[in-house]
């Protein structure tokens, strides 16, 4: 852990490679470079971070519990093991990061880019995904109980696993989803907005009400 940074912005950002476990809790680093810096088990907690980049960087294990990071940078960043839960990060950018097993429970993630990103085995419960950008990513196993996807675009990604009891489906893209099951939709909250898989037949009874079924797989001809 390096010594007290005190609150010497320059300091901390030419420190980068070394803030393993440093305390920066509360601190106003807003549009900070931190790309590929090093800052497992750091304390961020409630620290102003609203367009920082963090883009290559690890964060492995890091606190930051309530910290505002709307429009922040995480390309690629290891975020795996991390605690967001309640962070404000509306339109940050996760392509391709590391967040297996992050806990962002209760965070604003809305208009969040999450394109390819792995989130295996993430809390994302009661989480506003509204209008999210979740393109081909990885949510096996992911808790998104309660939490708010309408009009996200998940088109592509693997949930095989996760827990969409209580999701707000409403206008979300969820084409080209192979594990997706009727089983899963009745969990969820969807509408005749939702773009479904083709895998998925679904029947409306009434406004909110549906008859589901899936589609076999039809053999291949032996040529």
């Amino acid at each position: 852990m390096p010594e007290n940074l005190h609150f010497d912005r320059k300091k901390i950002i030419a420190e980068k490679d070394n803030l393993k476990g440093a305390d920066l809790s509360t601190l106003d680093l807003g549009k900070a470079n931190f790309s590929y810096g090093d800052l497992r088990e750091a304390n961020l907690s409630e620290a102003f971070l609203s367009e920082a980049d963090f883009s290559n960087a690890n964060l492995n294990k890091a606190n930051l519990n309530k910290a505002n990071l709307s429009g922040a940078n995480f390309y690629k960043a290891n975020l795996s093991g991390a605690n967001l839960t309640e962070a404000f990060l509306r339109r940050a950018k996760f392509e391709g990061a590391f967040l297996k097993g992050a806990n962002f429970s209760q965070a604003n993630l809305r208009e969040s880019f999450l394109m390819k990103a792995n989130l295996r085995r993430a809390n994302l419960k009661g989480v506003n995904l509204q209008d999210a950008q979740i393109p081909q990513a990885h949510l096996e196993e992911a808790n998104l109980e309660g939490s708010d996807l309408q009009r996200a675009n998940l088109k592509g990604s693997n949930l095989e696993g996760a827990c969409l009891k209580g999701v707000l489906l409403q206008g979300a893209d969820l084409r080209n989803i192979r594990k997706l099951s009727c089983k899963d939709l009745e969990s969820a909250v969807v509408d005749n907005t939702t773009k479904l898989p083709d895998h998925l037949n679904i029947k409306w009874t009434s406004d909110t009400t549906f008859e589901c079924e899936e589609q076999k797989k039809t053999p291949r001809k032996n040529e």
